[in-house]
C-alpha cells in the first residue's frame, strides 16, 4: 500500500513537471518567433502568437496546462474547484483566438477566418466537456464512506456545470459575441482561478508542505510575494490596458511557471522526508 501511494506521489510530481515543460515550450516558442521577424518586433499579446509559426505550440501547452490542473488534487476544495475551473477554461483561450491578429510575424500562418476552427473545435470541446462533468455527477452521486461528497464539492461542480452551460449558450445564441469576446472573458477568468490557487498556497492550503518549519515558512513567504506580484501585474494592465497587455501575460505566465516550479521542488522534498524508500524489486512492477 504505501509502495502504492509512492508510485501515486510520483504520478502528481510529473504531472507538475509536464506543466512547467509545456509553459517553457511556449516561452521558447514565443522568443525564437520574436528573433524571426524582421523588425525585431513583438505581437500585441502572447495570444496573438496563435497567428503565426507559434500557433501549434500556443494551443497545446494551453490544452495540457487545462488537462494537468483538471487531473491534479487540490489541497482543499476550493483549491480543487479553482483548479478545475482554470482546467475548464484554459483550452478556451486555445480554441477561440484574439480577434487582434497583431501584425508582427516572420510569416504568416493562420491568414483565414478563424470562425470554421472555433466552430469545430468547440463543439467537439462542449461534448467531452459534457460528458465530463455528466461523469463527474455520477461519480459524486454515488461516493459512500470516506469519498462522500461535502457540500463545498457539490458547489464547485454546479459552479462549474453552470459556467459550462452559459458557455454552450452563448455560442449558440451569438456565435459573432463568442468568436470576439469569448478569448478574454475565459483568459480573465483563468488567470483569476490562477491568482487563487496561488493565495491559497500561501495562506497554507497545499499538499505535504515540507516539515522543517524555516523551510516551510520560505515557502510560504515566496508564494505570497507570487500572489502580490500578480496581483500587481493586473493592475498595471488595467492602467495601461492595450499597450501593456504583452508584458502583463507574460510577468503572469513567467510568475504561473515560477509557482510550480517551486511547487514541484516543494512536494519533491515532502515527499522524500514522509514516504520510505521502495525496494528496489518493486520499481519493477
Amino acid at each position: 500500500m504505501a509502495a502504492q501511494s509512492d508510485f501515486e506521489k510520483r504520478t502528481y510530481n510529473y504531472l507538475r513537471l509536464a506543466m512547467i515543460g509545456v509553459l517553457i515550450m511556449l516561452a521558447v516558442a514565443v522568443w525564437r518567433e520574436h528573433r524571426q521577424t524582421a523588425s525585431d518586433c513583438w505581437q500585441g499579446s502572447i495570444s496573438a502568437y496563435y497567428y503565426t509559426p507559434v500557433h501549434a505550440v500556443f494551443i497545446g501547452t494551453l490544452v495540457t496546462v487545462g488537462v494537468c490542473m483538471i487531473v491534479l488534487k487540490g489541497a482543499s476544495t476550493l483549491k480543487d474547484v479553482l483548479l478545475n475551473l482554470g482546467g475548464l477554461l484554459a483550452p478556451v483561450v486555445a480554441f477561440v483566438p484574439t480577434p487582434n491578429a497583431g501584425s508582427c510575424w516572420s510569416k504568416e500562418l493562420v491568414s483565414r477566418d478563424p470562425a470554421d476552427d472555433i466552430g469545430n473545435n468547440m463543439v467537439a470541446y462542449f461534448w467531452v466537456g459534457s460528458i465530463a462533468l455528466l461523469v463527474s455527477l455520477i461519480i459524486g452521486l454515488t461516493a459512500r464512506g470516506s469519498a462522500k461528497w461535502g457540500w463545498k464539492q457539490k458547489l464547485g461542480l454546479g459552479v462549474s456545470v453552470a459556467l459550462w452551460l452559459a458557455g454552450i449558450i452563448w455560442f449558440r445564441t451569438s456565435r459573432e459575441s463568442f468568436d470576439n469576446n469569448a478569448h478574454y472573458t475565459a483568459a480573465a477568468l483563468l488567470f483569476a482561478a490562477i491568482i487563487g490557487i496561488v493565495v491559497l498556497s500561501a495562506l497554507g492550503q497545499r499538499h505535504l508542505p515540507v516539515t522543517g518549519a524555516q523551510e516551510k515558512k520560505a515557502f510560504t513567504r515566496i508564494y505570497g510575494l507570487i500572489a502580490i506580484g500578480m496581483a500587481l501585474s493586473l493592475v498595471i494592465g488595467v492602467i495601461f490596458r492595450s499597450s501593456a497587455i504583452l508584458w502583463v501575460e507574460i510577468a503572469l505566465l513567467g510568475l504561473f511557471l515560477l509557482y510550480w516550479i517551486l511547487r514541484t521542488a516543494e512536494q519533491w522534498r515532502a515527499d522524500k522526508e514522509t514516504t520510505p524508500d521502495i525496494p528496489a524489486e518493486l520499481h519493477k512492477v
